[in-house]
């Protein structure tokens, strides 16, 4: 009787056992579906309206567009450096690809609720990020896909960097558009990184570039 209850006890401690790492691997990051390649930031400047409690972002017609491009491990071509200047206003947007070159974007504003972009490495202060896209039936979402940045002062150069986190189902629900910069992003909204873009970017003085 005694070997009985020591083999049941046994048969159960192995069941708890199992049961535990099954809800261990249940709470691993889901992975993102999408594979990613070679990807763009283009910043365009616009001009910035205040209107109320939110700004209008206008068109300038002669804005030339800053384009960086990203291999498939999210680095830039060797010794990039950009320059933004401070008082200005720029429409950032990305272009991802697959392998095969196909676009990624639409796939991540149609899956918004397991995608936010993350804008990351600026001292405080220096720069404000607004979300700016749109889903199929033109109602706003917070993605990152495109969105408008102003440089608020002039700093020393820092890398920039862009992230797009997949998220596990049901975080996205926890994140505000005030959390675009936020530093502990990976700690507090679970997920993986679908791209993480980093290259030098300098906020130069409004007359032009300073060290």
């Amino acid at each position: 009787m005694n070997k009985l209850r020591q083999y049941s006890l046994a048969i159960l401690v192995a069941l708890i056992a199992l049961t535990f790492n099954a809800c261990k691997k249940d709470a691993q990051p889901e992975s993102p579906e999408e594979e990613t390649g070679k990807s763009e930031l283009t910043f365009l400047e616009v001009e910035r309206e205040a209107h109320g409690d939110h700004f209008h972002y206008n068109t300038i017609t002669a804005a030339k567009p800053l384009v960086i491009t990203f291999d498939g491990k999210g680095l830039p071509p060797t010794g990039t450096h950009a320059h933004l200047q401070e008082g200005k206003t720029y429409k950032l947007s990305l272009r991802s690809f697959d392998a095969a070159g196909k676009e990624l974007q639409q796939a991540f504003l149609d899956q918004q609720e397991l995608h936010q972009a993350f804008i990351l490495g600026a001292p405080a202060g220096v720069l404000t990020y607004a979300y700016a896209d749109r889903d199929k039936d033109n109602k706003k979402i917070n993605v990152g896909v495109t969105g408008y940045l102003t440089v608020d002062e002039a700093s020393a150069g820092f890398t920039f960097r862009y992230v797009l986190r997949h998220l596990n189902s049901g975080v996205k629900a926890g994140i505000t558009a005030a959390d675009w910069n936020e530093p502990g992003f990976a700690l507090k909204f679970s997920g993986a990184n679908e791209l993480d873009l980093k290259f030098e970017l300098h906020p130069v003085e409004a007359d032009g570039h300073n060290h």
